[in-house]
């Protein structure tokens, strides 16, 4: 008895911590964001506060959303969410619709905001034993932020949670999930924050594994003239050595191996071809993370952007 007395008496609220990227908040917003409750903190290019419940309002969750590029809330009685607006040009609603799973509560949201995409991935739960008590939702956004480099590249691995998130029964930490999980280390935290059990991550990452692309004759790209680029994507390794380019693109009518392709200047790359460009997509991140993979650490930057 005395320990739910604890939990009803306890402070009921939601932390929410949220940043702009390669863009700065003007004034008047951050005017505005100092005048929110939950004592926040406004920088120039991000906003914190833990705001009580009874403050707390959908307008308010409204505000952050249409302001930031990713944002997240950790509320104290179990649920958890981490969002990020992605421009249109950079991912589209349809590559991403196959990955929507659940509903507002949990899995994964696909919505459109002007030009830009809202993908939002929900964790809901009842802290039944209470090992949010003395958790704040502090310090996860900063390690979370690359998923959204990672989603605009074309790696998609990170939507791959939403059938699985709150799977775990305990806190997970972030530290010791595993790169045999085949993903990146950013995706890893978010996993971790969003309680995906670790035989889910390894299920995952069995399924990623299987051969999704028949081999194709050495060459075969060269004989497909007038390739038309529509992302290309370089991975700037630690030891630049490393680093390497990632393209994918059309190929033009008539080529018999396909109508999209994906090659990369990693030695170790795969020059592959797809028919549909879902798959081409799919493809794209798969090799991506792949190569990520035999050249980490380092971090995305997006080359251009062509269609």
């Amino acid at each position: 008895m005395g320990g739910r007395k604890y939990r009803d008496e306890r402070r009921h609220y939601t932390y929410i911590e949220a940043v702009v990227l390669d863009r700065v908040l003007d004034e008047n917003t951050q005017a505005a964001l100092r005048m929110l409750p939950g004592q926040p903190m406004v920088t120039p290019d991000s906003f914190s506060a833990s705001v009580d419940w009874d403050d707390y309002t959908r307008e308010l969750e409204r505000f952050v959303e249409r302001t930031f590029d990713v944002w997240l809330f950790f509320d104290n009685t179990g649920p958890r969410t981490v969002a990020f607006r992605i421009p249109g040009t950079a991912l589209s609603a349809r590559t991403v619709a196959p990955y929507a799973r659940g509903d507002v509560l949990e899995g994964l949201s696909v919505e459109t905001s002007g030009d830009d995409l809202l993908l939002r991935l929900r964790m809901y739960a009842e802290d039944s034993e209470l090992f949010n008590l003395h958790e704040t939702g502090a310090g996860w956004l900063q390690d979370i932020l690359p998923v959204r480099a990672e989603l605009m590249s074309g790696t998609l691995d990170a939507l791959e949670l939403a059938p699985v998130v709150g799977t775990h029964w305990d806190e997970i930490d972030r530290r010791d999930l595993s790169a045999a999980y085949g993903l990146s280390k950013a995706a890893r935290v978010l996993a971790a924050y969003l309680l995906v059990a670790p035989g889910e991550l390894r299920r995952l990452a069995a399924r990623r594994a299987e051969p999704r692309q028949t081999e194709l004759p050495p060459g075969w790209l060269t004989s497909c003239s007038d390739r038309e680029p529509v992302a290309r994507w370089e991975f700037a390794a630690a030891d630049p050595r490393k680093s390497f380019e990632i393209t994918l693109g059309r190929l033009p009518g008539g080529c018999e191996y396909g109508d999209w392709y994906v090659t990369a200047t990693e030695p170790r790359g795969r020059d592959v071809a797809f028919r549909a460009e879902d798959d081409a997509r799919k493809g794209y991140h798969d090799e991506a993370l792949r190569l990520q993979r035999l050249n980490d650490p380092g971090r995305w930057r997006q080359l251009d952007q062509t269609g």
